[in-house]
């Protein structure tokens, strides 16, 4: 065990950048999120989902706790974690994932089309169905959605063959609006938003006891409410931030995570936030 798990009586890092369904945090809002999207692939006959938030909300590993909790005899799940390519790209994703084993993904739109109806059709014969993750949809081109919106007419027995959620930032729903075929298909629409105040505390909590702390209680409850409000509620930069606090009190032999070393690191990120936008600017600019 490193030096900074022993400091702080932990089994693993708390507060990593990169997605962990172990640290899956159940806010009131996020259950409402799982249950809703749950639901939508429960169905079976809701063509089209969509779920928004801004960056840093926890779309991504909400989708991929639901992933799991669907019942892979009763479910094929299929995720393109970036859709802005055109669709022809995405159909291979697709077909790649649903058919492993194969050897190569056939060659034109028409012919892939094709084949992903059938492996479609191939898992409803076994009772399963498929359901596609499209993450990053707001940067999916206009064509490309339009053409996604062709694989809600697969069908068999007047039941549809798949499932589609589409995952992405706010201007996906502005995306969305200017199509109305797709907006007309979307059967359930859900937007994530930063956390409460209350509810900041309880995900820090939550995390480190996912991490292995016996309690959770590292930060000062002065220290939580100004990391809520450094962060905005928003679980990707509570997370940078906490990260920091307790990698700072760690080298400063700190057993607390103190209202002064939040201080200590909101201002320094501040100031790199900063740096980097004269830097962004003056890129622009030259």
């Amino acid at each position: 065990m490193s030096d900074f798990l022993h400091h702080w009586q932990l089994n693993t890092k708390p507060f990593e950048a990169t997605w962990d369904t172990r640290f899956y945090y159940h806010s009131p809002q996020h259950q409402e999120a799982l249950d809703r999207l749950i639901y939508l692939a429960s169905e079976r006959t809701m063509n089209l989902g969509m779920l928004t938030g801004d960056i840093g909300c926890g779309k991504t590993i909400t989708t991929a706790v639901l992933a799991q909790r669907l019942d892979p005899c009763e479910f094929v799940v299929a995720r393109c974690e970036n859709s802005g390519f055109g669709f022809d790209e995405l159909l291979r994703s697709m077909i790649a994932q649903l058919d492993p084993d194969a050897g190569s993904v056939p060659e034109g739109k028409f012919n892939r089309c094709e084949h992903l109806k059938r492996l479609c059709e191939n898992a409803a014969d076994r009772g399963r169905h498929v359901i596609v993750l499209l993450d990053e949809a707001q940067d999916m081109p206009e064509d490309t959605l339009r053409q996604i919106g062709w694989l809600t007419n697969f069908n068999g027995d007047g039941r549809p063959l798949l499932t589609l959620l589409l995952i992405g930032q706010p201007p996906l729903r502005r995306l969305i609006n200017s199509n109305q075929a797709i907006q007309q298909r979307i059967g359930l629409r859900f937007h994530l938003t930063p956390l409460a105040e209350s509810a900041t505390a309880s995900y820090v909590e939550h995390r480190l006891k996912a991490a292995g702390h016996s309690d959770g209680g590292l930060f000062d409850t002065e220290s939580l409410l100004h990391l809520h409000h450094f962060s905005r509620g928003i679980p990707r930069e509570v997370n940078r931030t906490a990260k920091l606090c307790m990698e700072h009190a760690w080298a400063a032999g700190s057993d607390r995570i103190t209202p002064q070393i939040l201080h200590d690191v909101a201002c320094d990120l501040y100031r790199q936030d900063q740096l980097l936008g004269m830097s962004t600017a003056i890129s622009c600019a030259s």
